[in-house]
């Protein structure tokens, strides 16, 4: 659950798929390249043990490395991990089985008669509906204000739907819902909660009747059986020390769910092919996009993360112990998952895009960098400079420079967006210097051409230019910009300090007005 910091931890990152690269027709993963790709996470021990199933088309695949518990076995397919906030995906998916049933209005407020006595709040007349727990636009904070801080190792064990009703009835809403995208674990904590009572279930019974038994997943559940925790793939926090499973009271539907690789990829086999009836309906609900992208976050469908070109679906999804993800992209035929044994921030998603980009046919070297590192990633921009305005860059194409509009028709708001909630303090840079690995992350790697919508700083005149190059020059060139406002910014910080005559535009001018914050 703590992924999704875009991310899904966001990064949760995240990434995946997009229209128009090469693909290739022979096959492109293979278990060799996979686990030469995965192998450093664990040789490095970033991770203590991972699994890593792929589809390509007819062609699958499922690597295994490292150690599953602490008598050092190797996880096998029917290994139980923790799957964290992709649990989100399947909530979700309840939530359009209900739908497609005829029991639940997406558009109709989320309003369920139950014994806990959770109501949730509105705002300006307008209340949350079942649509808005789904894409994280409720207006509901990421974390109940009355979350307990008793039990870091395992915060959500004693956080039930009583409690959730206690803060919901004194909860103000920043925002009227549908407003803006704020990421939620409690939305979708609720969320599943009340589709399950209006199904008249518990989370767990509905799981298994709606999703898990349908698609052959046996081992997909909430609460672990004798013979599943034998399986379980022991969690180890950060550092590598063996650390508790997270586990739920009764609102389970954004963090609460545990599955082997066969049954992860059982269910990404039915998201690239749904089946047909009643589940087959509600996969395509749920992979309809039901949210646009803006500023405050990228395009959804319900639970999905939707990548840059409007073809992949993802989520990510960490415990204390644990890290996931999975990535699937109908156009490629190709899907990724994986399961970590290691609460990972960054690395496994980074492996799921490398993947998903081998997939499409991109020259992807697999042992081109250390885990965690952004140089596995080209070193290209389309861009001669970028300098900043305040908070909005403007671009120098050619000779001139721009205000940037869009970049491959994703609006220049979100990819600062995407930015800043995954590189914090130094999104600028990042933003400037390792444009590919930006838009790799958010789903919509580049090509070696880009489109770009630009405006002149002097007018409303907007340009559209396809087939701009990503080239190593341009980014050469922006790292030297760097490097040079680097050595001479502080004998230019010494001046401003002792001489307050200095002009305006000078001042803007040391200030940053060229490339790059770090």
């Amino acid at each position: 659950m703590n992924g999704q910091r875009c991310t899904l931890s966001l990064l949760s990152i995240a990434v995946s798929c997009w229209v128009g690269v090469p693909i290739a027709s022979s096959r492109n993963l293979t278990d060799q390249w996979v686990e030469k790709a995965a192998a450093p996470l664990v040789e490095n021990r970033v991770a203590d043990g991972l699994s890593v199933g792929y589809i390509e088309g007819k062609h699958w695949g499922i690597v295994h490395l490292g150690t599953a518990n602490e008598a050092k076995e190797k996880a096998n397919n029917l290994t139980v991990y923790e799957i964290g906030s992709v649990s989100k995906v399947f909530t979700s998916l309840l939530l359009a089985d209900a739908a497609v049933r005829g029991e639940i209005d997406l558009n109709a407020a989320a309003e369920v008669a139950n014994p806990s006595g959770i109501w949730l709040p509105s705002r300006d007349g307008r209340s949350i509906k079942w649509i808005d727990l789904s894409t994280h636009r409720s207006g509901l904070p990421r974390l109940p204000g009355n979350l307990p801080l008793t039990n870091l190792k395992n915060p959500y064990r004693d956080y039930d739907s009583k409690k959730a009703a206690t803060f919901l009835n004194e909860c103000e809403l920043p925002r009227q819902p549908g407003e803006s995208r704020e990421y939620s674990n409690l939305g979708a904590s609720v969320l599943g909660y009340l589709v399950a009572r209006n199904a008249g279930k518990t989370y767990q019974k509905l799981l298994r009747e709606r999703i898990a038994k349908p698609l052959r997943m046996t081992d997909c559940t909430v609460s672990l059986s004798s013979d599943q925790r034998k399986r379980f793939a022991t969690p180890h926090d950060e550092f590598g020390s063996p650390t508790v499973l997270w586990t739920f009271a009764d609102l389970p539907g954004a963090g609460g769910i545990h599955a082997t690789m066969r049954d992860m990829m059982r269910f990404a086999k039915a998201q690239l092919t749904p089946p047909t009836g009643t589940l087959g309906d509600a996969i395509e609900l749920a992979w309809k996009q039901q949210r646009d992208a803006d500023a405050s976050g990228p395009a959804m469908g319900l639970g999905w993360m939707i990548g840059g070109y409007g073809q992949t679906r993802w989520h990510n999804g960490q415990t204390g112990g644990s890290h996931s993800a999975m990535f699937i992209n109908r156009e490629l035929k190709c899907a990724v998952v994986i399961l970590c044994n290691t609460a990972v921030t960054n690395d496994i998603d980074q492996l799921a895009m490398q993947l998903v980009m081998k997939a499409a046919g991109q020259a992807i070297a697999p042992d081109s960098s250390e885990p965690g590192s952004s140089e596995a990633f080209p070193k290209k921009s389309p861009f001669a400079a970028v300098r900043w305005q305040e908070s909005q860059p403007e671009v120098k194409v050619g000779e001139q420079w721009y205000k940037l509009v869009s970049l491959d028709d994703l609006p220049t708001a979100e990819i600062l967006a995407f930015s800043r909630e995954t590189f914090a303090s130094g999104w600028q840079k990042r933003f400037a210097e390792d444009l590919v690995e930006l838009l790799s992350r958010m789903g919509h790697p580049p090509r070696d051409t880009v489109k770009l919508v630009v405006q002149s700083l002097t007018s409303t005149e907007t340009q559209v230019w396809e087939d701009i190059r990503m080239t190593e020059a341009n980014r050469q060139a922006i790292m030297a910009t760097a490097q040079a406002r680097a050595r001479i910014e502080p004998e230019q910080a010494r001046h401003l300090k002792t001489n307050r005559a200095i002009s305006p535009s000078m001042r803007n001018f040391a200030a940053g007005w060229w490339v790059v914050i770090s």
